[in-house]
């Protein structure tokens, strides 16, 4: 039995091999929030540390790609290899609260998440003041690893800027208030599939 009362724990792995990517990541959704990130972009890096320590979730997610032509490619698959691998870790999502909502400071940056693990993918990214480069890292790429983790995971997400000014801050509030959300989301609660269908 996990620790949050489930019966079987929720694990999951895959590989996402492309000719422009090469990603392998494992989950487990009843983890202590245990990050082994390997990517050769040290900003994404951090932000998934971030995203894996608030979640409680432990994540190894070890990825390479053509990131000598544009980070794009391996930001974006990033997400869409660790969306699909929390997708098979819930199964059919039997049991969970389903329903996050989290708000994250960090320092004068301030952002709220709020999402929905039912299977319904879609994404509203109210981050207009996250623009530039953080050293050598384009941060409007975040946008397309949230978008492409919404849609393989099944998540409504929506994640909107209150205020801030810190590139660097309002990026790590919201990969805290992610985690968060999803941690509070993912919590095993039992009473069956959390839908009035019955099935997620």
């Amino acid at each position: 039995m996990s620790g949050d009362g489930s019966t079987t724990r929720r694990v999951a792995e895959l590989d996402r091999n492309t000719r422009e990517t090469r990603i392998s990541v494992s989950v487990d959704i009843d983890g202590s929030g245990t990050a082994d990130i390997v990517v050769p972009l040290p900003f994404l890096r951090h932000m998934l540390e971030s995203f894996t320590k608030y979640s409680g979730m432990d994540v190894r997610l070890h990825g390479d790609g053509d990131v000598d032509v544009d980070a794009h490619h391996l930001v974006e698959d990033c997400g869409l290899a660790l969306g699909s691998a929390m997708s098979r870790a819930l199964g059919e999502r039997v049991g969970i609260r389903r329903f996050g909502t989290a708000h994250a400071p960090l320092d004068e940056a301030l952002v709220r998440c709020v999402l929905d693990y039912g299977n319904r993918p879609f994404t509203v990214y109210e981050m207009a003041a996250l623009r530039g480069r953080i050293n050598d890292f384009d941060v409007d790429l975040l946008g397309e690893f949230v978008r492409a983790l919404a849609q393989t995971a099944g998540i409504s997400l929506h994640l909107d800027y209150l205020r801030g000014e810190n590139p660097h801050h309002i990026a790590e509030a919201a990969f805290k208030a992610m985690g968060l959300a999803t941690r509070e989301a993912l919590t095993h609660v039992g009473g069956g599939v959390p839908s009035t269908k019955g099935v997620l």
